[in-house]
């Protein structure tokens, strides 16, 4: 798990104005991690899976009004950081 005080330390997130929006970003990279079959309940989380989870997070919050021509890929890494924990399906 990530908290919200690591995701705004990964991000040098100061202050509480913005703790929503970060909680939402956390939540998000999370589900996103889950989807693609990376057990983000396990305890503890190995560092490969919490780096990318931060690197997640960080791509939402600084992306999170990319509209038009501006818009970013995910974060380069993130695949090979979560490769060995994806559980795939037959």
């Amino acid at each position: 798990m990530v908290t919200l005080d690591e995701a705004k330390a990964h991000s040098r997130i100061e202050g509480t104005y913005d703790d929503a929006v970060v909680a939402q970003a956390v939540a998000a990279a999370g589900d996103h991690l889950k989807s693609v079959g990376v057990d983000i309940d396990a305890s503890p989380l190995p560092p490969a899976v919490k780096q990318a989870w931060l690197l997640l997070f960080g791509h939402f919050y600084e992306n999170r009004e990319a509209t038009g021509k501006d818009s970013f890929p995910i974060a380069f890494g993130v695949d090979r950081l979560i490769a060995p924990y994806r559980r795939l399906g037959v």
